[in-house]
Parts: C-alpha cells; sequence; structure tokens
C-alpha cells in the first residue's frame, strides 16, 4: 500500500533542560540514544517499511539542523545501498552532523541496506497545537491528490516491531474504519508510583465482531481528577456493551488514516474549522473522530486501536526518566553480546564496562571507571573519574577525582576536580566549580532564561531543586488539555440527535 510518512518533532518540554526550548539545548529529534540521534530511529523503522515519502515536520527555529542530520543520514544510507563505504567512517560522519546532539560512536545495529532511498522532506512548521498540522495537510490539494494513505509518527519512538505489522493491521481493517491509531504499553523498568512518568489515562474501546478493536473515547488524567468522576455516554454504552476502560494504554503517537478522512473533515466542515484544529492536539482529533462512531444515531466511520505486542519493545523517548533509561536498554544489550569476550585488566588503564559505551576521540585518564553508561565523542575525562549509570554528552571536560552517579550532562560541560554528584542534571555548556556536592539537583547556567530560579551564592550556576522527572509528560506527547475546553463539553459531545442521557 502507498504510504507517506509524516515524522511529529515536538520541542521537547518534558527533556528540559537539554531539549530546544534552552537556548543551550538541541532540538528534540537529535537529542541521543546509545550515541544515535532519536530521530534515526525513527528514518531507520521508516526504510524498513519502504514508505512513498517521509515528510519530517519540525519547528521553524531548529529545521537547519535537523535537514542538516536528514542529509547525512541519507548519504550514509547511500554509501550502505552502493557497498562502497566503510561504516566506521560513516559512524563518525554521522556524530559530526548531529553536533551537540548525537555522538559518533558505534550505535546499536540498525535496519539493513535498502534498495532505494526514500525522499525525506523538511517542513518547517510552528503551532501551538500539531492538530494544525491535519489542518494543514487537508487543505493541501498537492498533498491529497498524492497521498492514498498516510501515517503520523512522533519523532521519539524507538522499536524492534517491523512497520509491516502496523500496515497488514491497516489493510485488513474493517471497511467502517478509516484509520488505526497505535497504543502500548509500558516495558521499561521504571518506578512511577505517582504516575508522573507515565501518564495514567483513560481508553475506552472495544472488541468488534471481526476481532479488530475499536475505539471509543479517550480521556485525561487531569480531567477525570477535576471532576472527580468519569462520565460515560449511554449510547456509547449501548452501542457497545462490552467495552473495556483502560489505565494502562499509553499513547504511542502512531496513527495510520486513508484520506477518507480528509473528506470527513471537508463534508463536516461546521465542526472541522481551523479554530478547532488550532485549539487541539492530534490525539484529540483522533478522540473525536472515534466518537462519531457511537454519538450518531446511524453509526459512522471509526478509528481503530491496535495495541503493541508485548513479545515486542517499543518505548518514547519523551521524557528524562526514559531517555536515560532507553540509553541503558541498549547497554544491557550491548553488555550480553560483549560477555562472551573477556579482556584482560591493565593495571592503572581506564576501565570501561561491557554494558557502557564510549563516543570516537573521547580521552579516559588512568584509573578511570566507566559502568553502565554512554559518553559522547570528543570528550576530555581526568584520572580516577568514576562514572556510573550516566549519560554524557559531546565535548564534556571531566576533571580528576570526580564522581558522576545516575547523571545527564549536557554537551560542552566542564566539571571541575573533585565534584560529586548524584542523580543530578547539568545543563549544557554549564560549568561545575571544583568539590560540588550536589543530588537530586537540576543544575542550570546562569542565564535570564531561569532569572526566577534561585541562584546560587557562589554565582557559577543556577540550581532548581529536585529531578526534572517531575515534569508529567512531553509537550508534544497529546496528553495536556488546551485550558479552554472540558473533555465532556464540547461540539462532539451535544445532544442534536437526543440520544444523550441528559
Amino acid at each position: 500500500m502507498d504510504f507517506t510518512a509524516i515524522v511529529f518533532c515536538g520541542k521537547g518540554k518534558a527533556l528540559v533542560p537539554f531539549s530546544e526550548l534552552r537556548s543551550t539545548g538541541v532540538p528534540k529529534a537529535l537529542l541521543p540514544v546509545a550515541n544515535k540521534s532519536i530521530l534515526s530511529y525513527v528514518l531507520d523503522w521508516c526504510q524498513m517499511a519502504f514508505f512513498s515519502k517521509i515528510i519530517v515536520v519540525t519547528s521553524e527555529e531548529s529545521a537547519e539542523l535537523v535537514q542538516s542530520e536528514i542529509d547525512i543520514y541519507q548519504s550514509i544510507m547511500r554509501k550502505k545501498s552502493s557497498g562502497s563505504s566503510d561504516t566506521h567512517d560513516i559512524a563518525a560522519a554521522a556524530g559530526a552532523g548531529a553536533g551537540a546532539g548525537a555522538g559518533a560512536a558505534s550505535s546499536p545495529p540498525s535496519s539493513s541496506s535498502a534498495p532505494s532511498i526514500i525522499p525525506i522532506e523538511v517542513m518547517p512548521f510552528t503551532a501551538e497545537h500539531n492538530g494544525k498540522i491535519i489542518y494543514n495537510l487537508c487543505k493541501n490539494t498537492s498533498f491529497r491528490s498524492k497521498t492514498r494513505n498516510f501515517i503520523l509518527l512522533p519523532c521519539d519512538f524507538i522499536t524492534n516491531l517491523p512497520p509491516q505489522v502496523l500496515l497488514e493491521a491497516f489493510k485488513n481493517r474493517d471497511s467502517g474504519e478509516v484509520g488505526i491509531t497505535v497504543s502500548y504499553k509500558n516495558q521499561l523498568d521504571i518506578e512511577d508510583k505517582k504516575s508522573q512518568i507515565f501518564p495514567k489515562n483513560y481508553t475506552v474501546y472495544s472488541n468488534g465482531n471481526s476481532g479488530d478493536l475499536y475505539l471509543l473515547d479517550h480521556y485525561q488524567k487531569e480531567d477525570i481528577d477535576k471532576s472527580k468522576m468519569l462520565q460515560l455516554r449511554t449510547q456509547m454504552c449501548w452501542r457497545y456493551p462490552n467495552s473495556i476502560i483502560s489505565t494502562k494504554l499509553l499513547n504511542s503517537g502512531i496513527f495510520l488514516g486513508s484520506n477518507e478522512i480528509f473528506d470527513i473533515i471537508e463534508k463536516e466542515a461546521d465542526r472541522f474549522t481551523e479554530l478547532y484544529f488550532q485549539k487541539r492536539e492530534v490525539g484529540k482529533v483522533i478522540r473525536d473522530l472515534a466518537r462519531r462512531s457511537w454519538r450518531h444515531s446511524q453509526q459512522k466511520e471509526t478509528i481503530g486501536i491496535m495495541i503493541v505486542p508485548s513479545e515486542a519493545t517499543f518505548f518514547r523517548v519523551n521524557n528524562l526518566p526514559v531517555w536515560m533509561e532507553a540509553n541503558r536498554h541498549f547497554m544491557k544489550q550491548q553488555a550480553v553480546q560483549r560477555s562472551q569476550a573477556q579482556h584482560p585488566k591493565e593495571k592503572g588503564v581506564a576501565q570501561v564496562g561491557n554494558d557502557a559505551l564510549v563516543g570516537e576521540n573521547t580521552q579516559l585518564g588512568e584509573k578511570t571507571s566507566v559502568k553502565r553508561s554512554v559518553i559522547g565523542s570528543g570528550c576530555t575525562i581526568g584520572k580516577k573519574v568514576r562514572v556510573t549509570g550516566c549519560l554524557i554528552m559531546d565535548n564534556v571536560v571531566i576533571e580528576d577525582d570526580v564522581q558522576l552517579d545516575n547523571c545527564i550532562i549536557g554537551h560542552d560541560v566542564t566539571i571541575r576536580s573533585k565534584s560529586k554528584l548524584t542523580n543530578c542534571n547539568v545543563e549544557s555548556t554549564n560549568e561545575i566549580i571544583a568539590n560540588t556536592v550536589s543530588k537530586g539537583d537540576t543544575l542550570l547556567c546562569l542565564s535570564l532564561e531561569n532569572i526566577e530560579d534561585v541562584v546560587e551564592d557562589s554565582g557559577e550556576f543556577a540550581l532548581m531543586s529536585g529531578s526534572s522527572t517531575d515534569d508529567d509528560t512531553d509537550g508534544d506527547n497529546e496528553e495536556h488539555s488546551s485550558g479552554e475546553e472540558s473533555e465532556y463539553e464540547d461540539e462532539f459531545t451535544n445532544n442534536d440527535d437526543g440520544l444523550f442521557a441528559y
């Protein structure tokens, strides 16, 4: 089937201070996982599906950097397909193109060489909510004439689930389904007692006669907590008496749709106005399309739902804890692969564990220990440094006798000697003075951006108390309300048909 892939690159609200929302940050799509940009994992996945075209939607401010990364990615793919390149040189080139965001070290294995390179277009686009993108595509006659089916993708997912599984599910969908949304369950070993990392939202779906699953409704935790109740429409219960309510399903950000959706938008133009899309994320647009299957006296087109099989690995790098755990995930895989080979330890030489990855042109001093960590390229690490469970980006300088445990260190950071950081996030370009001891803090650069933050008496850096794990979700995770609209009171939950029990 002919598909156009549309990749949404958000700004990374829950990845602050390392995302582009800070002046020292990099675009979310270029943040590294195992020294490889997040976006490259998505592009590798798309290459396996042989889509007709890939459109990468990103902010106007980050479009140039994203375009540079894509140019290098396509160059790598062309060299791979021609079989004329040295993989070591390719990895180094990739690191140089990603700049501060992606390292140059060898990365986890990606898809095999494709016989042809899928064209990739960067679309600079800035809007408060990404639902506006759907409206623009609907009004783009050239896009609609050339696109029979489309797939919406986030820039932050990593999976070993072949795209053919999703495409086959879409191909065999019921005739009344105009699209399929994909959900998944958390597989990462992250403690989340307060549901701050993985939002506890309410997804209502039902089994069809053919065995397919239909999405019926979706509510956010914030709205349920505010109203102190979960409202279920009587008409929905009548039409789908075997409905299931789940709080464990997470939004993958993946949606497969046909161009029939654009026809529905045009046909119901009084509801699907430009203002409607300006105020909504894509997830809410899909939810409102799904409600059409039960809110009318006559059943209309619906949205299917597919749950990623538990046998497949799937996660989204949309907040700091998941970003850290994603790197550890690949380090665990690497440790298993390297466990067969035992290398003798040399006295006085830096020790790098099987579960650690060190980038190109990074220097390690004597008696330095690196375990369960990823270190980017161009770093200089002094003597007797202990790095455990950390993510260190490119061009970082760490002086002698420093201890780092479970920290994220941004690019171009300098950490002076005898400092000890535990569970800390250090903003890019920051300088940590000697003998600093900090635990569970986010250390920000002193700038006008954080003028409201508490500033240390030393004047060297700003301190934001508490871990960034307090960020519930990423701004492009489609989980936040616009603040102007209730989950229960909008133009899609009125009583035009007289079928609701109120």
